[in-house]
């Protein structure tokens, strides 16, 4: 199946390109994805999930919603990557 992926903010910059599709098998979950974005852009490793487990630097969205990292995603989702908000 294909999803688009979206890049926004900081993620933007780091992997050069606001979006893209990534093909994964059927039933593959927003973690899975996430791996295989690590795989294709490395900096995502080093900048963004610089611990195996360290999620805490990325908000995910699928179809305009936050999802759990266990999400089973589908054909044709929209799945946006970007980086926590904060501020006062």
């Amino acid at each position: 199946m294909r999803v688009k992926v979206r890049y926004f903010a900081r993620y933007r910059s780091l992997v050069g390109t606001g979006e893209e599709e990534v093909e994964l098998p059927e039933g593959a979950t927003v973690m899975d994805l996430i791996e295989v974005l690590k795989e294709r852009h490395p900096v995502l490793k080093t900048e963004v999930f610089a611990e195996d487990d360290d999620l805490a630097d990325v908000n995910v969205s699928r179809n305009g919603r936050y999802v759990r990292f266990d999400e089973i995603l589908k054909e044709g989702d929209v799945v946006a990557l970007f980086p926590p908000v904060s501020g006062g």
